[in-house]
């Protein structure tokens, strides 16, 4: 079995959380992410896939460059929600499906975007193999993801019965306890790499994205809006890896690479 680092834990519920819906009410931070990804790829090509789409409020804002554009999720409101709002356009494919589980043809995407979803997918392990063999050889994959070196929890956490849905501090510094009990994976690039290499990818470029303060679950929220200028500045500092999120360009190796079913 492929031994990987513990915060890449697969162990999570059977009904996982799946976080705070994002929509084109979050301005800043579909400007913020969507310019790093564009500063990471070009972003064009013959056909995209986002996996975890959401509402499409990301997949609209970076699929100018694509002829068709195939968005899945396993939320049946975020489908619907995406659906009207492209309604009529046939160069949208909208389906849920599972990310662990799609219907593809092999080697079909020119790009796969994932966009905070993989910190939820119940079988990673599975996911990843599918994205590598739906992605055309040469083909980039391009994530975000929650960073554990983010002095917060941003998921919440969960006590016997009970869930709160709040900023937790410090606890992804102590990964033994994160494990048991967060609601969503947190990860390390290094963690990142040893999972997706592992599958065939290779490593192109990363970058980190810092809070823009416009989600809920932080009551604080309204004090700290002002800061979102200085958190621009510190992603561009020698700080910038200790932002809330990792952002991964890899690139699909032309050689495909076994890999295991599960991670330990």
């Amino acid at each position: 079995m492929l031994k990987l680092e513990k915060d890449l834990s697969t162990d999570l519920k059977e009904i996982p959380f799946v976080g705070a819906s994002r929509s084109n009410n979050c301005v800043r931070t579909i400007s913020v992410i969507s310019n790093k990804l564009k500063a990471l790829s070009s972003l064009k090509g013959a056909i995209l896939l986002d996996v975890g789409c959401g509402d499409g409020s990301f997949t609209l804002a970076l699929s100018e460059g694509f002829t068709d554009v195939y968005a899945i999720d396993v939320q049946k409101e975020n489908i619907f929600s995406f659906r009207s709002k492209v309604s009529g356009d046939n160069r949208f494919k909208i389906s849920e499906m599972s990310a662990s589980q799609m219907n593809f043809p092999d080697n079909y995407f020119d790009t796969i975007l994932s966009i905070e979803t993989i910190e939820h997918i119940p079988e990673l392990t599975k996911a990843i193999m599918e994205m590598y063999r739906v992605l055309k050889p040469g083909g980039e994959l391009i994530i975000t993801c929650p960073n554990r070196l983010f002095p917060f929890e941003n998921h919440g956490i969960r006590l016997g019965k009970y869930e709160f849905h709040a900023r937790i501090p410090l606890i992804t510094y102590f990964p033994w306890l994160h494990n048991k009990i967060s609601l969503a994976r947190v990860f390390t690039l290094r963690g990142l790499n040893q999972l997706f290499l592992s599958a065939g990818f290779f490593h192109e470029e990363t970058d980190y994205a810092w809070p823009t303060f416009e989600h809920g679950g932080n009551v604080f929220q309204p004090i700290l809006k002002p800061l979102f200028s200085v958190m621009r500045i510190i992603e561009h500092s020698p700080f910038k890896m200790f932002g809330t999120s990792i952002i991964v360009r890899y690139v699909k190796r032309k050689n495909s690479v076994e890999i295991p079913d599960t991670i330990e």
